[in-house]
């Protein structure tokens, strides 16, 4: 009886042991989980995001590593044009994309209609270059096949096109749709995905967009250079954007913008990425806000040359807020841009 008693303490005793290593294994993996989903940097209903790198910003790479997963695809921005037309790729930006080859996202090369002039001063938002390489059918084509070439001789997934400030002329916005349809038509037969830029002020409701490429709105500059102080976005712009392009077929993204502006009460207004923003707060020991509309942080301060400055920029928790909205109404985010963040 005492031996049948003693054998039956230490089988309780050993069952006792692997019970409790199984609740603290049980709570390693939840532990582990937890601790996973608070190294997310954005809601995770916000699903993986496009992000661009600028070729004059492309210490990035710890801001790639911290998205990790949730980072879908990189924009190599920017391919530009030079007087002549023909198009560059700076050296920068090329040997960043051939060192990052091997990550695991998409990788897209981005076209923007900015002219190198000889005295290596930019014309940006170049109209009259864009008036010129859609003027016919000839010239369109022979971008097409220099932009698709440059795309699959440098072993690019997808192309973007970021060609800007045509406003509301009509008859260039139908040329660039011309021109856009036959892109879409080479790239599908290069295994090649597309995606176009689209400005807040596209007159989208004068446009026959076709179906194919992704379209991707600017969610961004509310308040920027030529306004008063205020917020890069809110909840209410992006969603008058998204409503706006209902008209637009098929997939759809939202763009939104880390970031900021500084004012001056000059009228002088300077960009400042979050970086920046949070060294002027340091230096100058001002004390910073949220604004709960629009969840921007917003400060003011006074420089060594008594000039009055107001602050407006985004943080993670505000682009997390933009993004959400984004999500909600069922589209996938970009984000302009990597470099200066703080996440």
């Amino acid at each position: 009886m005492k031996n049948k008693q003693k054998y039956m303490l230490m089988f309780s005793l050993i069952a006792s042991i692997f019970i409790f290593l199984g609740c603290t294994a049980n709570k390693d993996v939840n532990n582990e989980t937890i601790s996973e989903n608070r190294n997310s940097i954005f809601d995770e209903s916000i699903g993986k995001i496009s992000a661009w790198a600028a070729y004059w910003n492309l210490d990035v790479d710890e801001e790639v590593s911290t998205l990790g997963s949730q980072l879908g695809s990189v924009s190599y921005f920017e391919a530009y044009f030079d007087n002549k037309y023909e198009i560059i790729i700076p050296d920068e930006l090329l040997k960043y994309f051939n060192e990052t080859k091997s990550e695991n996202y998409e990788k897209y090369i981005t076209f923007v209609n900015d002219v190198k002039k000889d005295d290596n001063k930019f014309s940006l938002k170049d109209i009259n270059l864009l008036k010129e390489i859609l003027s016919d059918s000839e010239l369109q084509n022979k971008y097409v096949n220099d932009i698709t070439s440059i795309a699959i001789n440098n072993g690019f997934d997808g192309i973007e096109i970021d060609f800007e400030g045509i406003k509301n002329n009509i008859e260039l916005w139908d040329k660039y749709i011309e021109f856009i349809n036959k892109l879409y038509y080479y790239c599908e037969k290069s295994n090649l995905k597309l995606r176009i830029i689209l400005e807040p002020n596209t007159p989208i409701e004068d446009i026959n967009f076709g179906e194919g490429p992704v379209y991707v709105m600017m969610c961004y500059n509310l308040h920027g250079s030529s306004t008063k102080p205020g917020e890069k976005a809110n909840p209410e712009f992006i969603n008058n954007l998204i409503d706006k392009m209902e008209k637009v077929p098929g997939t759809k993204e939202f763009a939104v913008a880390s970031g900021g502006f500084d004012w001056d009460e000059n009228g002088k207004t300077t960009s400042v990425d979050e970086q920046k923003a949070e060294e002027l707060l340091e230096k100058y020991k001002s004390e910073k806000k949220r604004d709960s509309t629009s969840g921007c942080i917003y400060f003011k301060y006074i420089d060594e040359s008594n000039i009055k400055h107001e602050v407006w920029y985004a943080d993670k928790d505000t682009l997390n807020k933009w993004m959400k909205v984004i999500s909600e109404r069922g589209h996938k985010v970009s984000l302009w841009r990597l470099g200066g963040n703080k996440f």
